[in-house]
């Protein structure tokens, strides 16, 4: 039936020649819409082509523009800000940054993105955790107020919910052309991580091609005081709380190879 259906062939060779000059959702293209490339018969193409195949794919993407207005964009992202009391502030990016790295993807590799416009965003339960470790290993806060500020297990004694909400981050503006560009490491010694084989110098490097988000993209990180949650010292725990995030974001940084100096801000 695949042979017959000429339709359908038509069709898949279209999808990679979008224009990158049209807007479309890269989140969609991303992790949804990817082709091995196919011959005139309808086949995928060899298995050795198709690392070339998702370079250009990642290539692509990153000049795909975001399919909304500045007005549409600054609509959205003041909705989702829209809790009483909203306290939000900018940092850049000051390196490539990867959160959800090792998301499911069917590109191995995957990068937390707007699953309906596309653009990079930053889970706030990821800005909460990296927060709160940080806060653990570098200050010195009470812990009574730590536990009030980010929660505590159910199961601990005297559990309750934070009193902060951490809110997705999103960047600044659109205006950027595009956030996210090609990037590749190498491990060596693959058949060693894969099948356990003793590391040989004849083993050949394999390239891992992946998207980051560039450096100098400005996000803007919000957080909100949770409802129901008591008044007292709200201003001074919001003010904290900001602090604490950008002393992470700029020491500790988030998201994957941190350790190889992704994911700083400043």
């Amino acid at each position: 039936m695949l042979l017959e259906n000429s339709q359908w062939i038509k069709d898949v060779n279209y999808v990679g020649e979008i224009s990158t000059s049209e807007k479309v959702n890269p989140s969609l293209i991303f992790d949804k819409y990817f082709l091995w490339g196919v011959t005139g018969d309808g086949f995928p193409t060899s298995t050795p082509n198709r690392k070339n195949y998702k370079m250009t794919h990642l290539e692509k993407i990153t000049k795909y523009k975001i399919p909304l207005g500045t007005a549409q964009y600054n609509l959205l992202k003041n909705r989702k800000n829209s809790l009483p009391r909203t306290t939000s502030f900018s940092l850049y990016t000051n390196t490539r940054v990867i959160v959800n790295h090792g998301g499911e993807s069917i590109l191995e590799n995957s990068i937390s993105i707007h699953p309906y416009y596309g653009f990079p965003t930053i889970p706030g339960s990821a800005i909460k955790g990296v927060t709160r470790h940080y806060s653990e290993e570098f200050e010195t806060l009470d812990k009574d107020l730590e536990n009030k500020i980010f929660g505590n297990s159910p199961t601990e004694k005297n559990s309750q919910q934070g009193s902060i909400f951490f809110l997705d981050a999103w960047p600044k503006n659109i205006d950027q052309k595009n956030f996210f560009e090609l990037d590749v490491f190498t491990p060596h010694y693959q058949e060693y991580y894969q099948i356990k084989k003793l590391p040989r110098d004849d083993q050949n490097p394999v390239p891992v091609y992946f998207l980051a988000v560039k450096k100098g993209v400005e996000f803007e990180f919000a957080i909100a005081p949770s409802l129901g949650c008591s008044k007292e010292n709200l201003q001074e725990d919001l003010k904290l709380v900001k602090g604490l995030i950008t002393n992470a974001l700029k020491t500790f940084g988030i998201g994957a190879k941190t350790g190889s100096s992704y994911g700083y801000f400043k």
